[in-house]
């Protein structure tokens, strides 16, 4: 292994959750200080030529500072606020914005009430670089959570009583048994979801896994997800992981940035703002997304970096 400098795996059931490039060969050094990681959905893609470069012409599409709460003035309509407003995230697409437009590039940038699911998927086929800072969820197998409760795990007991309420969220996405409907990002209006008439009409503000995967992506280069825990979902054996992961695979989107746990606005502001001005630099999704682990790699713990992944 003397001359390897890049490392292509596919990770299978529970590997799925792991961050190698955060694993430590000795003190104080990573595996990703030796090795480039590379992430495949299968390794069998390495039979195919992928187009890796960025080009001058490349369309964005970001959202972020998204409003999850829709404006009622009587408060007893008011929706509960399952999802809070996430500053960090307006302040991060502001700034990518900013940039993105000094550099002469076509942005389509939405936020507040305007991040709305209608628009992402009005805009999001026509758009090669995808950016969505916001809430992402998943929901743990209803099924599994009967079994927890067997052992009195006292955080089982309070998920089965959030559960336990009869409405359209809990119905739809809770306890749902698609696991490609307990997975998802949250855009405008979504804490409505959770009073939603069962026979309302339109977007919910719910972008489940399920609806990705029936998106045409193919002109998609990358999706950004700058939201926690967008790489987990249902682990199936080797099958992979049932989730947005999973999702927008199937609808033909080359490459991937997700996170594998929750990370604090700074640190992954930080991360995505380096990310782009490498991307820009350098031309290459892949080598941008290495340069940026390293960097920010230099200056903080795992935990700070080891959670984004970039799945080709």
């Amino acid at each position: 292994m003397q001359d390897v400098k890049t490392v292509y795996y596919s990770p299978s059931g529970l590997l799925h959750k792991v961050s190698f490039a955060a694993i430590c060969k000795e003190q104080d050094v990573f595996l990703s200080d030796v090795y480039n990681f590379r992430q495949m959905g299968s390794t069998g893609n390495l039979a195919f030529e992928k187009n890796t470069q960025f080009g001058e012409l490349e369309n964005f599409l970001l959202m972020g500072g998204v409003k999850y709460q829709s404006e009622k003035e009587n408060e007893s309509e008011k929706t509960k606020e399952v999802w809070s407003y996430l500053p960090g995230s307006l302040a991060e697409t502001n700034t990518i914005n900013t940039y993105l437009q000094k550099k002469k590039f076509g942005v389509n940038y939405f936020n507040g009430s305007n991040a709305s699911e209608e628009i992402f998927k009005e805009k999001i086929s026509s758009s090669s670089i995808v950016h969505i800072a916001t809430h992402g969820f998943f929901f743990p197998d209803p099924e599994q959570l009967k079994e927890e409760m067997k052992t009195n795990s006292e955080q089982a007991e309070d998920e089965i009583k959030f559960r336990g309420t009869t409405n359209y969220a809990n119905w739809s996405f809770v306890n749902n048994k698609n696991p490609l409907m307990r997975s998802g990002i949250v855009l405008a209006n979504a804490n409505d979801v959770w009073q939603r008439d069962p026979l309302a009409e339109g977007e919910d503000g719910i972008l489940t896994a399920q609806e990705v995967s029936n998106l045409d992506l193919r002109n998609t280069k990358l999706v950004v997800l700058s939201a926690c825990e967008t790489g987990l979902g249902d682990i199936k054996g080797s099958e992979g992981v049932f989730g947005l992961q999973r999702a927008f695979k199937m609808a033909g989107v080359k490459y991937l940035i997700m996170s594998l746990w929750q990370v604090p606005d700074k640190e992954t502001s930080e991360f995505m703002i380096l990310f782009y001005k490498n991307l820009i630099k350098e031309k290459d999704i892949p080598v941008a997304f290495q340069k940026t682990q390293k960097a920010i790699r230099e200056k903080y713990d795992p935990y700070y970096w080891g959670a984004f992944v970039l799945i080709e």
